[in-house]
């Protein structure tokens, strides 16, 4: 694995066997496949028999795996949207979005997105901390000018879809650096999974007339929760915070005691406004 070990308690290790349980028993996999699953989506070599053998004891918690292989596992259920995960975005929709008070045509969002991710400046005591906010700080925010984060390392890939009957998208995600490992530089050659897993809605107004949304994206491993301001039209850029709830396997990541406090600063910039996106 690129960069440093991820080590895993034994309550992590836990937690991830339970929710693989979880996912192997609602989607009513053999261990074959769901080893398959696992190697195809997070390129970790389980698809022969002892590939098999591995997961199957680890699902029946018989043999304690190295932390390379659990790293796997949460990369992979990093990547599961859990079930009715559609209907579950609907309604964060129609909860969020019916008290815009100053609508920023949401659906002009649509598009595939490189996203950039770099450890929040706050933590550093950078000086360009005012370009980033809580949620108990949007009244104060402005979003001029934006200085450079301090790092950009590729993170994910994101579609954002229309969402037909909302004033929201849907978005689909592939997090390929799930740990956000520093030392990757590049994005990988391949289109985000056709799996929904979350939306994103205009979210209020500022002073600076700079376009605000709240996305929100979901697997069954953990919640992402994205604040984000338009920064710019070419290409259209997003900057904002990204927060886990229920994070795991992500050894760089600052602790604070402020729950809503973000863990990284993230930059989305559309690569493609695609014309399939919008049908």
């Amino acid at each position: 694995m690129a960069g440093g070990q991820v080590f895993y308690s034994d309550e992590e290790r836990e937690r991830l066997r339970r929710a693989l349980q979880d996912h192997f028993n609602n989607k009513k996999l053999s261990y074959q496949q769901l080893a398959k699953d696992i190697s195809e989506t997070v390129n970790y070599g389980l698809k022969d028999d002892s590939g098999r053998r591995r997961v199957e004891r680890f699902l029946k918690d018989t043999h304690r795996q190295n932390d390379d292989f659990i790293h796997a596992i949460a990369r992979y259920l990093g990547s599961v949207p859990p079930p009715m995960i559609e209907e579950s975005a609907a309604t964060l929709a129609d909860f969020f979005s019916r008290s815009v008070r100053k609508p920023h045509k949401v659906e002009n969002l649509i598009g595939r997105y490189r996203v950039y991710a770099s450890t929040d400046r706050r933590a550093h005591d950078h000086d360009g901390f005012r370009e980033t906010m809580t949620l108990n700080q949007w009244g104060e925010f402005s979003a001029s000018p934006v200085k450079p984060m301090i790092s950009k390392i590729p993170y994910a890939v994101i579609d954002m879809k229309p969402m037909p009957k909302h004033d929201a998208l849907l978005v689909s995600e592939t997090i390929f650096n799930f740990s956000v490992d520093p030392e990757t530089d590049e994005f990988p050659d391949m289109p985000p999974r056709n799996k929904d897993a979350g939306v994103i809605v205009a979210f209020g107004y500022s002073d600076r007339d700079a376009p605000r949304y709240f996305m929100a994206t979901r697997t069954v491993l953990e919640t992402r929760l994205y604040r984000l301001y338009k920064v710019s039209d070419e290409p259209l850029t997003l900057r904002g915070e990204l927060s886990f709830n229920g994070g795991i396997g992500r050894p760089e990541n600052m602790t604070h005691s402020d729950p809503l406090h973000p863990e990284y600063e993230v930059e989305l910039v559309r690569v493609a406004d695609l014309v399939e996106l919008r049908s």
